[in-house]
């Protein structure tokens, strides 16, 4: 993701050097300009990255608990992915939408 997230952010950067501000005539994508892609992939990978430092301080503190009510804590910040709000999943979807990983 993070990746993704700085290919698109060079890619921005050379359209705006070579199209101006304005940008493209036609959009990269069906209907998101670069830069709002850019936005969103930025968005994501931050929302994304928070969730893998919460999953990676879980695992670790999992291993070394051996109380049950908090082992049921974690297992339930492991489920509910308070880092992927629903803005987030919606985001991811119209992504998915614009590049045509996902059919209408």
């Amino acid at each position: 993701m993070e990746k993704l997230s700085s290919s698109v952010k060079g890619i921005c950067e050379l359209e705006r050097f070579q199209c101006g501000e304005g940008g493209r005539a036609s959009p990269l994508f069906n209907t998101w300009t670069t830069a709002q892609f850019d936005q969103v992939s930025s968005r994501l990978c931050e929302s994304y990255r928070q969730e893998l430092k919460l999953k990676q301080t879980t695992v670790q503190e999992i291993a070394h608990t051996s109380d049950r009510n908090l082992s049921m804590v974690y297992l339930s910040a492991w489920l509910y992915q308070p880092y992927v709000e629903d803005c987030t999943k919606v985001d991811l979807e119209g992504m998915l939408l614009e590049t045509g990983h996902r059919p209408l």
